[in-house]
């Protein structure tokens, strides 16, 4: 039995149909049974609940083979450190009482650093605390920047024809397709000879955001397309208008910040050589595009 959290999730939905066309038994967790559903009718046992509730992860996590710990976001925290410090410390506390033997932790690439990350530096606090299960076989899958962060902009970009972000144009931003995470976290899961603790960095190509204004634009029928570099107090206005806290907005521009300043990379691995198989060029055919033309 493999225990898969936030599946409610693209991450955690897509690792756990992985997992159920390989045969294994899992069992999903999700704050909504109703968007579980789809997984409970592929053969997933469904258990619907808060994460940050011990009780009910332990329950979760007792007889499981291996867990998948995801910690989902919530878009309106006012303290996100703190957030992630309330979900991760009742994940460990679980982890604790249910014995686990396995662990899988989908992280990001940065967490080894302690500050200048944005919500990275839960991650980073979360691993902290995740290296005193001694006894535990525990991977931290630090991931890049996902793709599908993207989307969030499509309508804007078809209607005012402008892509952007707080990144500066040229920075190069180590990207990964959310299936490519799947892929990666089915076979750490899975992997019946690794043990002890490790990291595994996964991202599926290199590309700076004007570069995928010049992809994108091409694809979309406006070649002309050019990347706009939002200012800060802008985005942070525009992200709270869509429902973000005023903490979690500001991180994300740090975020983008520590991206700028090239510290959001690769440790285990070289960034010119991508692990996961999504190139940037095919996530726009195959995802980007057919989403933009449903708008």
């Amino acid at each position: 039995m493999i225990t898969v959290t936030g599946a409610t999730g693209k991450t955690g939905s897509l690792t756990a149909e992985l997992l159920l066309s390989k045969g294994e038994k899992i069992r999903v967790l999700g704050r909504s049974a109703q968007r579980l559903q789809g997984l409970a009718a592929k053969g997933a046992q469904v258990m619907a609940g808060d994460q940050s509730d011990v009780q009910f992860l332990t329950k979760a996590f007792l007889g499981a083979d291996a867990v998948y710990l995801l910690i989902p976001p919530k878009m309106d925290a006012e303290n996100v450190r703190n957030n992630y410090a309330l979900m991760g410390d009742a994940a460990i506390t679980a982890l604790r009482k249910s014995n686990t033997p396995k662990v899988i932790f989908l992280s990001s690439l940065g967490a080894e650093k302690n500050e200048g990350t944005g919500p990275v530096v839960g991650l980073h606090d979360t691993e902290r605390k995740l290296e005193k299960l001694n006894k535990t076989d525990l991977v931290f899958l630090r991931a890049g920047y996902f793709m599908e962060n993207l989307l969030t902009g499509l309508t804007t970009l078809k209607k005012q024809n402008v892509f952007g972000n707080t990144m500066e144009p040229d920075a190069q931003v180590l990207m990964v397709a959310v299936k490519d995470i799947a892929a990666e976290a089915a076979k750490l899961l899975l992997d019946k000879n690794r043990n002890g603790h490790g990291i595994v960095d996964v991202f599926s190509d290199r590309i700076s955001f004007s570069e995928m204004a010049r992809v994108i634009g091409v694809a979309i029928g406006k070649p002309d397309l050019k990347y706009m570099r939002f200012p800060d107090n802008d985005a942070v206005a525009g992200m709270t208008a869509m429902g973000l806290s005023g903490d979690l907005a500001r991180s994300f521009v740090d975020l983008s910040h520590a991206v700028n300043g090239g510290l959001i990379t690769t440790t285990m691995g070289n960034p010119e050589k991508p692990i996961g198989a999504t190139r940037f060029a095919q996530f726009v055919h195959e995802v980007l595009l057919p989403a933009y033309a449903a708008i």
